[in-house]
This record gives structure tokens, sequence and C-alpha cells, in this order.
């Protein structure tokens, strides 16, 4: 007879998602996340399978959570300029909030030697599903002309990619918050123009 799982499995995604974001794949052990969450080793082993499963489950947690807001600010009706305002005014939110310590998935990135093919995938369609959504903002702010029609709305969405990972690495040292609104402010006038 089984017997019954004396803990939570959403509370050790939780736990150790907030583990892993804070500092990353290489540095966070099974033992630290035994230690967060009181649940021992073997638990997580009979639950998750191993570290590289139970971060890639940390990572569905994350954009779970994650896919609520930004999906919700992006696909706004009407599409256009106005979302990517949006967008990067809650990145600039996010990236200065005392409870972030960045983002999971740029963390993701910087790891990605250290990371397997399988968990470098998931964060590569993460990334994918995050510059669909801004080229449809982008292409729908150049029929509306809100930006120009000669604009690479392709090189645009790489652009703002680019610009929020190093948004949000910026804002994890000194920054200020009006640093961040600046910066976020020369990334508009640089797609507008």
């Amino acid at each position: 007879m089984n017997r019954p799982k004396q803990y939570n499995r959403e509370i050790i995604l939780s736990e150790a998602t907030n583990l892993f974001w804070e500092r990353g794949f290489e540095e966070t052990s099974i033992n630290d996340i035994v230690a967060n969450t009181k649940v021992n080793t073997f638990s997580i082993y009979n639950e998750f399978g191993d570290k590289e499963n139970l971060y890639i489950e940390c990572i569905d947690h994350y954009n779970n959570i994650s896919r609520r807001y930004l999906e919700d600010i992006l696909t706004r009706k009407p599409l256009g300029l106005t979302n990517i305002e949006a967008f990067l005014e809650e990145r600039v939110c996010h990236t200065v909030s005392k409870e972030i310590k960045g983002c999971l998935i740029f963390n993701s990135v910087i790891e990605e030697k250290v990371l397997s093919k399988k968990i470098n995938k998931k964060i590569d369609v993460r990334v994918a599903e995050i510059k669909s959504l801004i080229f449809k903002c982008l292409k729908s702010a150049q029929e509306r002309k809100e930006i120009s029609v000669n604009k690479d709305c392709k090189r645009l969405t790489n652009y703002l990619v680019c610009f929020v990972f190093g948004l949000i690495n910026i804002g994890m040292k000194d920054a200020t918050e009006g640093d961040l609104r600046n910066i976020a402010n020369d990334a508009l006038l640089s797609i507008k123009s």
C-alpha cells in the first residue's frame, strides 16, 4: 500500500523555481532544494526524477506565471505600439521590484553552456513565443502607421528581446528606476524614428 505524500508538489515547484531563479541551475543543488522545502531527497527524486527534470518543470511553472501577464499585455486589441510601450513599462516595473531576481528565462540563456539540450530547447521555445508576440505588435504598428513601413519588424523584434534582456541585467545591478525608464524611452524612440 502506498503511503500518502507528505508534501505539496506545487510548493516544491514554487520553492525550487525561486532558488533556480535566484542562483541559477549550476549553483542550485538538490540539497539546497531539500533544505528550502523540508522535503527529503528521496521524495524530490521520486517526484521529479532528477535535477534536470525538476528544472524543466520549474521553467514551465515560471512560464505559466509570466505568460499570464506578458501575453495579456502583448495581445491586447488593437495590437500595436501601445502594447510594446506597456510591455517595456511592465519589464521596468518587474526589474525594479524588490521581490524579483531578474528573469529565469534570461538567467537560463546566460547559463546556456551548462544546460542540457533539452533545457535549452525549452528556453528557445519560450523566447520564440515572446518574439512572435512582439513581432505581431510591431507589424500591426507598421500597418497602423505608428512606425515606419521601412522598418524591418524581424530586426526590431530581435533588438527588443536583446534590449529587454539587457534591461533586466542592468536592473539587477545598481540602475535606478529612472535610469531604466530613460533607457526604455530611448528604445521606443529608436523604434519610432
